[in-house]
């Protein structure tokens, strides 16, 4: 009797330190397949199991990933779903306990065998993720003296949960890793796609100029760029379908294209068929963009342009009415070798020119309501007289009072253009 307490209070005090050692493990800065190895050699040792083997269920892939030791080296192992121990535990969540594997009719196909050894009895328990589903299970294979007891199936449940802690921990880690990777990324493609808009608005004699972009996300897929020339000076607005990376990526490809292109070319509706024929043809079949350009001589005041779909601009003239700019054509990477009509106005003393995306007039609220072009208008009417920063601010107040939060579901860009002399 006295023999037996002390075996059990020795098998007892084992299990503690392993659980106090395993518990101080997670603890720690090692990786996740140095806590797996150590985990499973101070099972194996605090149960006095040969072997300990981890099975990790991929529901995916379908597939049950098993991990275990040999020769002081973490082994993986990767299969099929079959019909095997682990897998009437993975299904049933039950505990099986085995002392003579040979003789137990339940389990003499499907055994699996670690590096072709023997397997003669075996106790193994099922492992839960924190949502409380079975994500695996934890064998103790072969007890050198006896077989294994309700302690031991105790111990092993406690190692399974804390080998589920150690997973998830470094799945959060990894998780916490990857997001800060991709912060530092796409803080990064912001930095870049800052860089293709311009720094600053160019100083044009007799005008003023007024400019505001902001993407919905990290990055967008509005642009808008000035190109001075001696006498004239080009600007663009376009909006790329989509949002976020794939439409910045774009964006930056129409940058590359235009400032190639733009200084080559004299007529607008030329620069703006290369610039379809350049989208066709190195852009997915999904993808376009709507492209308004337009050319001012600042001297004589005529202003050229076309536009590809994009949201006609308005032309405020000095006594209020309102000319929209619509002639051009398809959007850009819709249709090869289209042929865009360009045409021409002039600007008076006072008129001014608004060009904007449609992330403005197809803004929606918490109520589900547009702001529309009719309220664009309304703002644009009653203020048209303000200079173009002026207006441009009064504008985007409304914008942010009409949305009641700084998260816009589209991008938004914005170009006032004004003559004063």
């Amino acid at each position: 009797m006295l023999a037996t307490k002390f075996s059990q209070t020795h098998q007892l005090s084992r299990h503690v330190a392993t659980l106090l050692s395993v518990t101080r493990l997670l603890n720690s800065s090692h990786r996740l397949e140095q806590q797996l190895s150590l985990i499973l050699a101070e099972t194996g040792r605090s149960l006095d199991a040969e072997h300990t083997v981890l099975y990790l269920y991929n529901e995916s892939r379908q597939e049950l990933c098993s991990y275990y030791l040999w020769e002081g080296e973490l082994r993986q192992v990767q299969q099929p779903l079959g019909s095997g121990i682990a897998e009437y535990v993975l299904k049933s969540g039950k505990v099986v306990n085995v002392a003579d594997a040979y003789n137990d009719p339940r389990f003499t196909t499907g055994m699996a065998l670690i590096e072709n050894q023997p397997i003669r009895s075996f106790l193994i328990v099922p492992i839960s993720n924190r949502a409380g589903k079975i994500s695996g299970c934890l064998q103790v294979i072969n007890k050198r003296m006896g077989g294994f007891d309700q302690k031991d199936t105790q111990c092993l449940m406690i190692m399974g949960d804390l080998i589920a802690v150690a997973i998830q921990g470094a799945l959060n880690g990894e998780s916490a890793r990857e997001c800060r990777r991709l912060e530092k990324e796409i803080k990064r493609a912001v930095d870049i796609q800052r860089q293709l808009l311009p720094e600053r608005v160019p100083q044009l004699p007799g005008y003023e100029i007024f400019a505001f972009n902001q993407p919905s996300q990290y990055v967008g897929g509005d642009y808008y760029d000035f190109f001075p020339f001696p006498r004239t000076m080009a600007f663009v607005l376009a909006d790329v379908s989509g949002k976020g990376v794939p439409a910045a990526l774009l964006t930056a490809n129409l940058h590359a294209s235009l400032h190639a292109f733009a200084n080559e070319i004299d007529s607008c509706k030329e620069v703006v068929r290369r610039i379809n024929n350049h989208f066709y043809l190195y852009t997915a079949s999904d993808m376009f963009a709507t492209f308004f350009w337009g050319n001012l001589n600042h001297h004589t005041h005529r202003f050229k342009y076309v536009n590809a779909g994009h949201i006609p601009p308005m032309l405020v003239k000095k006594d209020g009415s309102i000319q929209k700019l619509k002639s051009g054509g398809l959007p850009i990477g819709i249709m090869d070798s289209f042929e865009y009509e360009e045409s021409e106005i002039k600007l008076s003393k006072g008129d001014t020119l608004l060009i904007f995306s449609d992330g403005i007039t197809e803004l929606m609220n918490a109520a589900k309501e547009q702001f529309g072009k009719r309220q664009l208008l309304e703002i644009v009417t009653q203020n048209y007289h303000r200079s173009p920063r002026e207006l441009g601010k009064i504008l985007l107040n409304q914008v942010r009072h009409f949305v009641g939060s700084p998260v816009y579901p589209d991008d938004m860009t914005l170009l006032i253009l004004k003559r004063n002399e």
